[in-house]
């Protein structure tokens, strides 16, 4: 009764570790389970698929470095016309393994409905947390994010939250995902949603991004990372602008994360 309860109340993607020991190892497994009834902004997305235009592109560190920084250095609006929030973040991984590399840390959002915007605005006069609150779409090259996630913090009006796009390019024949990431500090008016209302950004991105490093070093399933050029520096004296108008800085580096199937030991890492 108590399992079933707490099924109802926590939702999403859950993670289920089995681990089985032996006189001199041990072995892990990982399963990833969907909660019936929670509807992800991912659902309608072909993530097995290469994302964007063309075929896939097999590359080598060397290689992905020099196309990255050929990539945008950030997402755009829905016809490609105006900058948003730079695009700080590239992942490496299958869905799956990506998805269970964040793990019971990151939280995956809804889609935008009636019942999913009812929660947010009771969430937003309460101030409590909702740990699913639905993301507005940004672009990269036309498209809106293949899936996003978030972390809580003590209310709706502070999280973390990162968007990835699915790109042609691999490494090493392990699909490379080109993201942004950064962190909400409260909620404004604006004229620019169709809500009326928007979250207001830290201006220091790379605090998120570096944040979102540590993390996941803890987690144990990181096998590479490190930093790439490609979204260029913006000083704090001549910050860039967001689509909402939220000014950020940043030293111009992305953030690149390479997921693991297996567990790793975070004081083993390869390092670029």
């Amino acid at each position: 009764l108590v399992g079933s309860e707490m099924c109802i109340r926590d939702r999403g993607t859950k993670q289920v570790l089995i681990r089985l020991l032996g006189d001199q190892s041990q072995r892990e497994f990982t399963f990833s389970i969907p909660v019936p009834g929670f509807r992800g902004d991912y659902g309608k997305k072909s993530l097995d698929l290469p994302g964007g235009e063309g075929e896939s592109i097999n590359t080598n560190i060397t290689q992905l470095k020099a196309r990255l920084l050929a990539l945008p250095r950030a997402t755009t609006n829905k016809s490609g016309a105006r900058e948003g929030d730079p695009l700080n973040l590239v992942v490496i991984g299958d869905y799956n393994t990506v998805r269970t590399g964040f793990g019971a840390r990151w939280d995956e959002t809804e889609t935008i409905s009636i019942a999913s915007c009812w929660r947010t605005a009771k969430s937003f006069v309460f101030g409590t947390e909702y740990r699913y609150s639905p993301i507005s779409a940004l672009y990269y090259q036309h498209r809106s994010q293949d899936f996003s996630l978030q972390r809580a913090r003590e209310s709706i009006d502070q999280r973390l939250h990162l968007r990835l796009w699915k790109t042609p390019l691999l490494l090493d024949h392990q699909p490379v995902w080109i993201g942004q990431i950064s962190r909400d500090i409260g909620v404004r008016f604006t004229l620019r949603a169709w809500n009326l209302t928007t979250h207001k950004i830290d201006p220091d991105v790379d605090d998120a991004r570096d944040y979102l490093i540590d993390d996941l070093l803890e987690s144990g399933r990181v096998s590479l990372v490190g930093y790439v050029s490609g979204v260029g520096e913006a000083q704090h004296n001549h910050p860039r602008k967001n689509l909402t108008g939220d000014p950020y800085y940043t030293d111009g580096l992305r953030a690149l994360i390479q997921f693991s199937d297996s567990k790793t030991n975070p004081n083993i890492l390869n390092w670029i």
